[in-house]
C-alpha cells in the first residue's frame, strides 16, 4: 500500500539553544513543500493513532505502572500533600485529547523522515511492535514532551504543535528506543553497554529511605541495570533511581526543581548517592546528553542523535562521546549485515 505524505524539505540554519548536549535546536530557515509517497508496507515502523477515548483506556490501563507510585509522587504531581491515587487517575485522564488532522499529518511525516533517514543508511531496527500515538496536554507527567507506557507513545500536544521538524523527529525518536528496548531485551542490554551499565538477571528493590523520595518514571520499567561508580574512593555497583531531594510540602515546586539522580548500592544498602558524589559519573554516562537519571533516559537521547544526525553533531559543536553514537549506528548497521 502506499499513501502520499507531504514532506518539508528544510535548508537549515541551525542556532543551537544550548550546546550539543542539550539536543534541542532552533530552526531559522525557507521551507519548501514537495509531494512524497511513502511505501508503508517496506516501513520498519507501523502505527496508528487513538482517540481521546481509546487513549484514556491504554492510559489507565498500566495497573503495573501505578503500583510503583510513592506517595512522593502523587504530591508534586498533583501539587498538593496528600494528594490520591483516584485524583491523579482522574486528573491524568482529564488530559488526553483527540488529534487533530494537522498533528497527525506531522507525526506522519516525521515518520517518514526517521524511515528515510533508516532506509538510506541500511541500518535495521530491532522488531517492534505497533505504536499507538496519544496526545495530551502531558500535565500529568509535569516537565515530559513525551512518554510511553510499553508500546504506546504519549506526545504533548504542544510539542506538534509548535516544534520544528528536526525536534519532533528527536522526541520522536527518543520515545521509539523505549518502545524498541521493552520489545527487545538484547538490543537493550547491548545499548546499556555503550555507557558501561550492565543488565542483571532481576531488579533492585529501591530501599524503603530512598522510595520516600522516588519520583515514578513511564519510561523506565526495570532497576535492573547496574554500573560501578568511584565514591569515596571505593568501587560502588550502583543502580540509579530519580528521586526528589525534600517532600512537596517543603519543597512547595516542580519535582524536577528539587531533583537528582540517585546512585543506589546493589547490595541492599539503604542510602544513595549523588552524581557529585561519584568522581567516575560522567565517565560513565558519557556526556552527549545531560538527560542522565537513568540509562534508559541517557541512551534515548544518543539513540535520537544517531537516527537524526548520525555522526554529524548538530551546530559547529562535536559530540563529547562520539564512540557511543558510533556504537548505536554499529548495532543498527550490524543487525542489518547479520
Amino acid at each position: 500500500m502506499k499513501r502520499k505524505i507531504k514532506l518539508v524539505s528544510t535548508v537549515l540554519a541551525l542556532t543551537l539553544l544550548t550546546s550539543c548536549t542539550a539536543g534541542v535546536a532552533e530552526e531559522t530557515s525557507e521551507t519548501s513543500v514537495e509531494e512524497t509517497t511513502v511505501d508503508i508496507t517496506d516501513s520498519q515502523i507501523t502505527y496508528r493513532f487513538a482517540d481521546r477515548e481509546e487513549g484514556v483506556e491504554l492510559l489507565l490501563a498500566n495497573e503495573e505502572y501505578y503500583a510503583g507510585f510513592s506517595q512522593n509522587d502523587l504530591d508534586f504531581k498533583m501539587q498538593e500533600t496528600g494528594a490520591t491515587m483516584e485524583e491523579y487517575q482522574e486528573f491524568a485522564s482529564e488530559q488526553v485529547l483527540d488529534f487533530t488532522e494537522e498533528q497527525m499529518d506531522k507525526i506522519d511525516a516525521s515518520i517518514a523522515r526517521i524511515e528515510q533517514i533508516i532506509d538510506e543508511n541500511g541500518y535495521e531496527l530491532p522488531p517492534i511492535d505497533e505504536i499507538v500515538f496519544i496526545v495530551t496536554t502531558m500535565a500529568e507527567e509535569p516537565g515530559a514532551g513525551g512518554y510511553t507506557h510499553g508500546t504506546e507513545i504519549y506526545l504533548g500536544d504542544y510539542v506538534i504543535d509548535n516544534c520544528d521538524e528536526e525536534t519532533l523527529d528527536y522526541v520522536i525518536c527518543h520515545e521509539l528506543f523505549h518502545c524498541l528496548t521493552r520489545c527487545n531485551p538484547d538490543f537493550r542490554a547491548e545499548a546499556y553497554e555503550l555507557i558501561n551499565f550492565t543488565v542483571a538477571d532481576k531488579d533492585f528493590d529501591i530501599p524503603e529511605g530512598v522510595f520516600e523520595y522516588h519520583i515514578s518514571n513511564p519510561d523506565v520499567e526495570h532497576h535492573d541495570a547496574y554500573a560501578t561508580f568511584i565514591i569515596n574512593g571505593e568501587e560502588i555497583d550502583c543502580f540509579t533511581d530519580f528521586v526528589t531531594t525534600a517532600h512537596y510540602d517543603q519543597a512547595q515546586t516542580d519535582f524536577f526543581s528539587v531533583g537528582t539522580t540517585a546512585l543506589i548500592p546493589i547490595d541492599g544498602t539503604d542510602i544513595y548517592y549523588t552524581p557529585e558524589d561519584a568522581d567516575n559519573f560522567y565517565e560513565v554516562f558519557g556526556e552527549n546528553t545531560g538527560y542522565v537519571i537513568d540509562p534508559e533516559e541517557c541512551m534515548a537521547d544518543n539513540f535520537a542523535f544517531a537516527i537524526v544526525y548520525g555522526m554529524d553533531c548538530p551546530g559547529d559543536e562535536e559530540y563529547p562521546n562520539p564512540e557511543i553514537i558510533e556504537g548505536i549506528l554499529n548495532i543498527l548497521g550490524a543487525r542489518f549485515v547479520g
